[in-house]
């Protein structure tokens, strides 16, 4: 029988998810196609939207219904004057918000080409605006049902995981990047689903299936990659599972694989299994694809029902 996790009861608990990592402010542009170099090129629409994996995710999660904190670090500059109200326009608290004063924000400038939804970033962020783990509160971690972690800030990252842990939540782990310490958090996590390539770097094993075989030695019940259009697969209680990609007319693949997290993080609180699961957080990307920019097409919980049981998204 495949490994089915249960988030600790809601009653006592103030937030049904924490999700801690980047918060960005996005500036999408949609294109015809990407300029030649040193050439000009018209755009057709622009959106400035919030983004970053954790605080994205967050504001799914809080679409579909649910309690969430989120907790992360903005700097003084307009672009961290945004970030608190953009969580709370979708209903979430970002109880652990700091701020760093004299820094930047991090800032994103994305294109989007019209024909492929494909999406080009280039991204900053001021090395000086990041949470330490003196700043994860324990009394907010512990409010939670589930932590959900973009791994972005290592040693808060393992800090908030280990305080996790220790209070019975769920850990949930969007792999992206690879950092010394990184197989630590993934040790942590009850479910560590990354990027087509993460479980590759993480093992420094080239063939996909072993990879995932080897992430999930590791320490995960749940281990998986994402896939793009293509889906998702996972590992779970040594099980193997595929879920296709729906088919949507994509309008912009910007934040696809962080509210895929949160369709994830939302099947764990429904108590779902990993196959269900699976095919729930790809229904979730696949609709948020359909506009421009990363929040734009979250749905809510009866949009989300309706779209797999059929309908459009």
């Amino acid at each position: 029988m495949a490994a089915q996790l249960a988030p600790p009861p809601a009653e006592g608990r103030r937030y049904d998810a924490v999700c801690l990592g980047l918060n960005a402010c996005d500036h999408l542009c949609l294109v015809e196609g990407f300029p030649e170099r040193g050439g000009k090129l018209r755009m057709k629409q622009m959106v400035m939207s919030g983004g970053g994996q954790a605080a994205t995710a967050a504001c799914c999660l809080a679409r579909l219904g649910w309690r969430v904190a989120y907790a992360g670090v903005r700097g003084d500059d307009p672009a961290g004057q945004k970030a608190g109200p953009w969580l709370r326009e979708f209903g979430v608290e970002p109880a652990g918000l700091k701020l760093k004063p004299g820094t930047a924000s991090q800032q994103a400038f994305i294109m989007v080409e019209e024909a492929t939804a494909e999406r080009t970033i280039v991204w900053h962020r001021d090395e000086a605006c990041r949470l330490e783990a003196d700043e994860v509160d324990p009394e907010l971690v512990a409010a939670g049902r589930v932590l959900h972690l973009d791994g972005h800030f290592l040693k808060p990252s393992l800090r908030a995981a280990r305080l996790a842990r220790a209070r019975g939540l769920l850990v949930s782990l969007d792999g992206e990047r690879v950092y010394e310490g990184t197989r630590d958090l993934v040790a942590l996590c009850h479910v560590v689903v990354g990027s087509q390539r993460f479980p590759q770097r993480l093992t420094g094993i080239e063939d996909p299936r072993r990879a995932l075989e080897a992430m999930a030695t590791m320490g995960p019940l749940w281990a998986g990659r994402t896939l793009g259009a293509e889906g998702a697969e996972m590992l779970a209680g040594g099980r193997y599972f595929r879920q296709p990609g729906f088919p949507v007319e994509a309008r912009d693949t910007t934040g696809a694989g962080d509210v895929f997290h949160a369709g994830l993080v939302h099947a764990l609180l429904l108590g779902q299994g990993p196959g269900r699961a699976l095919a729930t957080a790809c229904a979730v990307a696949a609709i948020s694809v359909t506009a421009l920019g990363g929040r734009s097409a979250l749905p809510d919980r009866r949009r989300l029902e309706a779209f797999l049981a059929g309908g459009r998204p």
